[in-house]
């Protein structure tokens, strides 16, 4: 049996889009850098509208393969907002 405040959790829960940080000096992505440390690109209600919305943006710039930015995008991550691995501890 699910209870009211279990159900109220998974709805009142968002979805991130991470990325890691573009470092101009090396011109290159900080993929080693802690989820905690990486850029908050955008929020969504669900994980698809998070992902569909991450490969919307792939296939927009694929044809730029030297951009960094399709670069990032391909190592964004969806995650949920209260994801213990953003508190960077």
């Amino acid at each position: 049996m699910i209870r009211l405040r279990d159900s109220a959790a998974v709805v009142l829960a968002g979805w991130i889009l991470l990325a890691p940080s573009i470092d101009c000096a090396r011109r290159g992505l900080q993929r080693e850098t802690p989820l905690s440390e990486w850029e908050h690109l955008d929020s969504f209600s669900s994980r698809e509208s998070c992902e569909d919305f991450r490969a919307t943006v792939i296939d927009a710039e694929k044809s730029d393969s030297e951009n960094v930015y399709v670069e990032r995008y391909s190592y964004s991550i969806c995650l949920q907002d209260d994801d213990p691995r953003l508190k960077g501890e």
